[in-house]
């Protein structure tokens, strides 16, 4: 154990507790957050808020050393931190929440401030003229009937996504079908389709459209879920697929784009999200085989634009971001649109990709701009 003194150039990075060495979620991202830290001269130190002690005002944190490797160290609490803390339930985040808030008292700075969901970034972002076009109407789940309503109105399929859900956990695909194509005075059915809380991939039928609708409300509890139209999002293998675009902040605070890769998921499949199993490829020629070469060429330019846009346009009404990933769909008619906004991207898809050059920038950028803050601040302290 040992004492780390000097704060001017420590970045604290946020993480879940887990159960193995080391005892924090995303460690081969914070590996090399270490790694980059040194590089660029930041003390990078990994911890989870219930860690702290409150009564020393300090915290058991990890960083990494190349000829050393995991060290575990008793540290001041950092005056900066990075929030990769992600939550599965609320019972996660109000573990944490009483240390989060410990912190914001203690006068720490969040890098980013942690978007809450879909439904609060979409009323970010549907008055802004330039998005409206790719924004698929969105609106909030309110029980069996508001969602039996809202199947007939389109075309009897949609989708139900988590508010606060992530990594493909918990959306369901709800198909109205009918035993009989010929004539829809034959018997329907509700057909659901989705991923479940662990991220396994299921399937339910119910002869009766109201059993589907009333397991649908089981499944949702007190939760919040929001309701878009269903979206033929599928290549020509039938595979579901996305693209990623991840924008960082750079060293001067200015929003760059990292890179963009396509996320395929397995055929059939709902969702395209690697933690269900799907892969990533690179986007150009993957588009060029769906659409042909100048139609791919025209959605990366269009792809470029929207993510200039969207960014900034969240940052007026929420607040500070430092990154985020930006989940863009494409349909058959070539048409695209936003299908989320993370505030805690990944990027293993750039290694899936073998784009080295955008896996690289994908983690010093964060550690770039957080010197950035770093040296405005020491001007600002300074006689």
């Amino acid at each position: 154990m040992s004492l780390w003194k000097d704060s001017s150039r420590i970045l604290g990075v946020l993480q879940n507790e887990s159960s193995g060495k080391p005892p924090f979620t995303e460690a081969s991202f914070c590996r090399k957050l270490c790694i980059a830290g040194q590089k660029h001269g930041i003390e990078v130190l990994i911890f989870c808020p219930l860690w702290i002690n409150r009564k020393t005002k300090m915290v058991r944190s990890y960083t990494y050393k190349i000829k050393h490797g995991w060290k575990e160290m008793i540290t001041p609490i950092p005056k900066l931190v990075f929030d990769r803390l992600n939550f599965v339930n609320k019972e996660q985040f109000r573990k944490v929440q009483g240390a989060v808030s410990y912190m914001k008292r203690m006068h720490t700075k969040w890098l980013g401030i942690g978007l809450s969901g879909k439904w609060d970034v979409y009323q970010m972002l549907k008055d802004e003229p330039l998005l409206k076009k790719i924004l698929p109407e969105t609106v909030l789940y309110q029980g069996d009937q508001h969602l039996a309503d809202y199947i007939n109105r389109h075309h009897g399929s949609v989708f139900l996504k988590p508010h606060g859900g992530s990594k493909g956990r918990s959306v369901m695909h709800v198909t109205r079908t009918f035993s009989s194509w010929h004539a829809k005075e034959g018997s329907t059915m509700i057909k659901i389709e989705g991923r479940d809380g662990r991220n396994e991939p299921f399937v339910r039928e119910f002869q009766k459209p109201m059993d589907g609708l009333q397991w649908i409300k089981r499944c949702i509890g007190g939760r919040k879920f929001v309701l878009q139209p269903y979206l033929s999002l599928h290549s020509s293998n039938d595979e579901p697929y996305d693209v990623r675009v991840l924008m960082q902040k750079n060293e001067t605070g200015h929003w760059t784009i990292t890179g963009m890769a396509a996320r395929l998921g397995r055929p059939g499949a709902v969702t395209s999200n690697l933690h269900g199993g799907g892969h990533a490829m690179p986007l150009a020629p993957f588009l060029a085989d769906q659409f042909g070469e100048d139609t791919a060429e025209r959605l990366i330019k269009e792809l470029t634009s929207y993510s200039s846009i969207i960014p900034a346009a969240i940052e007026q009404q929420h607040g500070r971001l430092v990154e985020c990933g930006l989940d863009f769909g494409i349909d058959q008619q070539a048409r695209i649109w936003l299908l989320e906004v993370n505030s805690k991207p990944g990027r293993t898809v750039f290694t899936q990709t073998g784009d080295h050059e955008a896996a690289k920038q994908a983690v010093e950028k964060p550690i770039l701009y957080a010197r950035s803050i770093m040296v405005r601040h020491l001007r600002r302290v300074s006689p």
